[in-house]
């Protein structure tokens, strides 16, 4: 969150307190999530930069920035780039379609797909009940195969059981066929 980059004693020990939960010396992604209305997005960043000098991390990106904060952002960085934004996306929410998936494919940035499956509603969702039955898949299948096939995103989906792991497993490794891609594009 934000606020734990006011100072560099405050990002150190929340990225510290992260790691230690996590059971490992560094993460491959470190994100800022949000902007503050205190402290600067150039603040942020520069702090995001240090943690990555001093090996907590490797690489940088934020959450839930528009395409003005994330370009506020690229302005700030100095010797490390913003590799990905995490951003609500799912194949009913479509919002960031328009400008900042554009935007961040120009820029080589990831599109870190949180709430893809729309907490669980899209499995009562008609249009992908029918396509699900066309290819023996469920409806959360289809919406993640939808997520994952677009450039520059990946999709990230929470799981507590064992089964719904497999299922989401199982929304990989194949692909929807052109025309059901361009039905959920105008669903």
């Amino acid at each position: 969150m934000p606020h734990y980059l006011s100072n560099e004693e405050s990002a150190i020990k929340a990225v510290q307190a992260s790691l230690k939960r996590l059971r490992t010396s560094y993460v491959d992604l470190l994100l800022v999530y949000g902007t503050h209305e205190v402290i600067s997005i150039a603040h942020q960043i520069r702090l995001l930069e240090m943690l990555t000098e001093k090996g907590y991390t490797r690489y940088i990106g934020v959450g839930n920035f528009k395409i003005k904060e994330l370009k506020e952002a690229m302005e700030n960085t100095k010797k490390y780039d913003i590799v990905a934004n995490q951003i609500a996306y799912s194949v009913i929410n479509k919002r960031i379609e328009k400008d900042l998936i554009p935007f961040a494919i120009k820029n080589n940035i990831l599109i870190l797909a949180c709430s893809p499956l729309e907490k669980g509603s899209i499995v009562r969702h008609p249009i992908l009940i029918k396509i699900a039955s066309n290819y023996n898949k469920t409806p959360v299948q289809i919406a993640l195969n939808f997520i994952i096939s677009r450039p520059y995103v990946v999709a990230i989906t929470k799981t507590e059981q064992k089964n719904h792991a497999v299922e989401i497993k199982n929304a990989m490794g194949w692909r929807l066929q052109a025309s059901d891609i361009e039905l959920l594009e105008h669903m």
